[in-house]
Parts: C-alpha cells; sequence; structure tokens
C-alpha cells in the first residue's frame, strides 16, 4: 500500500517539475517579468537622451533645420494677393522719375512711347532747339529693351514668383536708382540742359540706369498676372479703364481690375505732380532719393510678404 502511494505520487510530482522546467527553460516565469523587461532592447541613447549626446552634434542639429528653414522660406512662392499694391506704388515712381527726367535733361527715362517720338524726330533733324535728341532716346530704349531681356530670362530662372527672386528684382532697381542719385548728387551729373552742348553723355548714363531699372518693374507687373498696371505707361491703361463695360459698376469690389487701373492712373499722376514741386524747390536729387526710398520699402516689404498657400494652421499646431 505505501509503495502504490509512493507510485502515484510520483508521476504528479515529475509533471510539476516538468512544468517547472519547461517554464524555466522558456523564460516566461512569473517570477521572471522584471528581468525580461530590463533585458528588452531599448532605442539608442541620442534619441532617447539627447543631453547625453555631444554638444557639437547637437549645435549641428539645430543650426541644420534653422537653415533649411530659410532656404524653403526665399525659396518659396509668394501669395499674390495685395501684391497689386507695391506695382501700384511703382506707378507712383514712374510718374515721378519721368517728371523729374524730363524737366531735367529733356527726354523720358521710363514711358519709352515719348522716346520712341523723339527718334522718330531725329530722321529730319527736329526738334531744332536739341537735335541731338533721338541719340539720347536711343540709348534710353535700347537699354530698356535689354533690361526687358535681363529680368525676363533672369526672373524665369530664378523662379518668377519666388520670393528670392523678387527680392533681387527690385534690390538691383534700387540700387540703379542709387547710382544715378550719386551721379547727380555729386554734380558729376549736371541737374539742367545746356543747349550749348549737343549731347552730354554723363547725362546718357544717368538715363540708362533708370531706364534699365524701369524694365524691371515691367517685368515684375507681367509675372505677378497684373496685366492692366504696366507701371511705365498710361495710354493702353487709359484705353482698358474706358472700355470697361462694367466701368460703374457697384460695389466698387465686384470690379478689382477697374480699381486698380484707376490707382495706377492716380499714382502716376501724383508722382509726375510731386515731381514738379521738387524740381521747383529742392531739385533732381532729392525728388531720385524719395524713389529710391520707395523702392526700398517695396524690396523690404517682399521679405515680409506671405507666402502661397500659408494659413497659420502649422504654428496653431506648434503651440499646441
Amino acid at each position: 500500500m505505501p509503495m502504490f502511494q509512493g507510485s502515484s505520487l510520483l508521476p504528479s510530482k515529475s509533471l510539476a517539475m516538468e512544468a517547472t522546467d519547461l517554464g524555466t527553460h522558456r523564460g516566461f516565469s512569473s517570477l521572471n517579468f522584471d528581468d525580461i523587461e530590463r533585458q528588452a532592447p531599448k532605442g539608442p541613447p541620442f534619441t532617447k537622451r539627447p543631453e547625453s549626446s555631444n554638444i557639437k552634434c547637437h549645435a549641428f542639429s539645430r543650426d541644420l533645420p534653422l537653415r533649411h528653414t530659410l532656404r524653403d522660406y526665399f525659396l518659396s512662392e509668394i501669395d499674390t494677393t495685395w501684391s497689386d499694391l507695391p506695382l501700384i506704388g511703382c506707378g507712383y515712381v514712374s510718374g515721378l522719375i519721368d517728371a523729374l527726367s524730363y524737366n531735367a535733361w529733356g527726354n523720358f527715362s521710363n514711358m519709352h512711347t515719348g522716346n520712341t517720338i523723339f527718334i522718330a524726330l531725329g530722321v529730319s533733324g527736329k526738334p531744332d532747339s536739341q537735335p541731338m535728341l533721338w541719340a539720347k532716346a536711343l540709348v534710353a530704349v535700347v537699354v530698356f529693351l535689354l533690361g526687358n531681356v535681363f529680368f525676363v530670362y533672369g526672373s524665369r530662372y530664378l523662379g518668377p514668383l519666388r520670393r528670392f527672386t523678387l527680392i533681387v528684382s527690385f534690390a538691383i532697381q534700387t540700387s540703379l536708382l542709387v547710382g544715378a542719385a550719386l551721379l547727380v548728387q555729386e554734380r558729376v551729373v549736371s541737374p539742367r540742359l545746356d543747349h550749348r552742348t549737343p549731347i552730354d553723355w554723363l547725362q546718357v548714363l544717368a538715363i540708362s540706369l533708370i531706364a534699365f531699372q524701369a524694365a524691371g518693374q515691367i517685368v515684375a507687373s507681367r509675372f505677378l498676372a497684373f496685366s492692366e498696371i504696366p507701371t511705365v505707361v498710361l495710354t493702353v491703361l487709359v484705353c482698358d479703364l474706358f472700355i470697361d463695360t462694367e466701368l460703374y459698376r457697384r460695389p466698387w469690389s465686384s470690379n478689382p481690375k477697374r480699381n486698380r487701373r484707376l490707382g495706377a492712373l492716380l499714382s502716376h499722376f501724383l508722382g509726375a505732380m510731386t515731381a514738379g514741386g521738387m524740381a521747383k524747390e529742392t531739385g533732381l536729387a532729392s525728388g531720385l532719393w524719395l524713389a529710391i526710398a520707395l523702392k526700398a520699402c517695396i524690396t523690404i516689404g517682399w521679405f515680409l510678404w506671405r507666402r502661397k498657400g500659408w494659413d497659420g494652421s502649422h504654428m496653431l499646431g506648434s503651440a499646441q
């Protein structure tokens, strides 16, 4: 009987031992869960504990996104909403500069319709008071055409609506105006026409600088898709204004093209009026510096202009 009882206990004991041995062999014993957790693989220390990473690597990881962000910011396209306002400002600058140029040097620097007429008059030796006026007008027109080629192909190469492209374009325009203003202010170029001299080539140099920069603003108006604001000419603008079948439509916001044309016309006229007052009171150089200040403000404005597709939602997400 004891032997029977002993034999009946042996199998049950061996089964328990086998179960324990099996659990120990596979590492799933309930007593070893903490050990298993400690032995679990962990991520690299630089992803879990950035404070333990090398200082130089940490600094570089902060600078790299900054450089990428700036690059992305300047290469992004701008939102063209309200970008007609800088072009209307360019119309004011054109009126200011053309009135100053004609009053001081006898020909235009921005509006080349008049210069084309002067070239045609030169075929017959007219006008009598300025027999070489055609030469100055011809240089201005040729330089304006070269400026168009430069700004058109340069803008296409860089991306016409990119922030960087507009900043560079208007910075070049501003710099050329600075050069012309310095020539006048330092008396290298005479601020008045000398009828005893058939042609003053230094005046032609100043006119050329202004004519070249004028191409930049009309090219910008085309790439920004505001053909109703040519910025350098009024004849077509006035015709388009009165041919508009919705010229008298109300409210004013219902016809934005009409509003832009009116704004460009008035700004051009006000610029010319300002030039007349400045030519009488302060002189040519001060009028050019005013034009420079306005072009510089437009250039700075492109730095701050809203980017295309930006709605501020990413800022809300980062704040949360």
